[in-house]
């Protein structure tokens, strides 16, 4: 059987098989997605104890390795809101794990919540972030809105992406900005050798986006993108592309690898060496 495309209907087939799951495109909508959605009970013993610290699904090392990693990202990401004239007001940051970036969002002068299931990650959270901290979305006050809402590396682990936007965008006041993080597809990784890129993981990614497609996600929601950021890049696509190898001819290879993607990217543009980009929406006109 071949499953319908969730935006447009049309028919969706299988690309590939990975890890046991059949992604499916929709060349239409440039978008793919893990076909049939894994149970409750699948997608819950991915985020069990050892998904912040596991090395399998999940991180190797979040509480230390990821920890600079993350500190970096926020003042870009922070820094770019600034940009977008946004400096104060009340940021929510949707699966917000151990509450880094809520803490630099804090001390960039943002009344901060957040939303974190995981006792794994709240039990490293800051005590004084902790209780701004719901398990859920739908566990906020009713009244509760937000000047910013946050969602980094977040919708393509969830199963209905588009009722948490709904929500999202529920909450976020009129002038309210709304910045997501995904990875997307379009680079040469994914159109040649999808088995090599790192974001291809189900059950914990279920759905994968171009940028065009999450634009038009976005806009379905009376979202417009003010401004996009690429988040993350390899340097290597095709050749030992997480940099482990220690054999001095796969080191050379990879860097020549490096080489002709980065002369390939100043030809064809960045996508084709992009992982992951940083969206940042406004509402716009009904």
């Amino acid at each position: 059987m071949i499953p319908p495309c969730p935006r447009c209907r049309r028919d969706a087939p299988r690309r590939f098989t990975v890890r046991g799951f059949d992604v499916h495109r929709c060349a239409r909508c440039d978008l793919e997605f893990v076909w049939p959605t894994p149970s409750p009970e699948a997608l819950a013993s991915v985020y069990t104890s050892g998904y912040f610290e596991g090395g399998g699904a999940g991180y190797a090392d979040y509480f230390t390795r990821e920890r600079e990693q993350v500190a970096r990202k926020s003042h870009a990401r922070l820094a770019a809101l600034r940009e977008l004239g946004v400096t104060r007001g009340r940021l929510f940051d949707l699966g917000c794990a151990a509450g880094y970036f809520l803490g630099h969002a804090r001390a960039a002068g943002f009344t901060v919540a957040g939303a974190e299931p995981s006792p794994e990650a709240l039990a490293a959270m800051d005590p004084s972030l902790r209780a701004a901290v719901v398990p859920s979305l739908d566990a906020l006050a009713d009244e509760a809105r937000f000047e910013v809402i946050t969602a980094w590396d977040v919708l393509e682990h969830l199963p209905d992406p588009d009722a948490a936007l709904r929500a999202l965008r529920a909450r976020l006041t009129p002038d309210g900005v709304l910045a997501v993080v995904i990875p997307v597809i379009g680079s040469t990784t994914t159109r040649l050798a999808p088995g090599r890129w790192d974001q291809y993981k189900p059950p914990e990614h279920l759905w994968f986006w171009s940028a065009r497609a999450m634009r038009a996600l976005l806009a379905d929601h009376g979202l417009v993108v003010v401004r996009e950021d690429v988040a993350w890049r390899r340097p290597s696509r095709f050749i030992d592309p997480d940099g482990t190898a220690r054999s001095p001819v796969v080191r050379l290879a990879r860097a020549l690898d490096a080489l002709g993607h980065r002369a390939l990217a100043a030809v064809a543009g960045p996508r084709v060496v992009t992982d992951s980009v940083a969206f940042y929406a406004r509402v716009g006109p009904p």
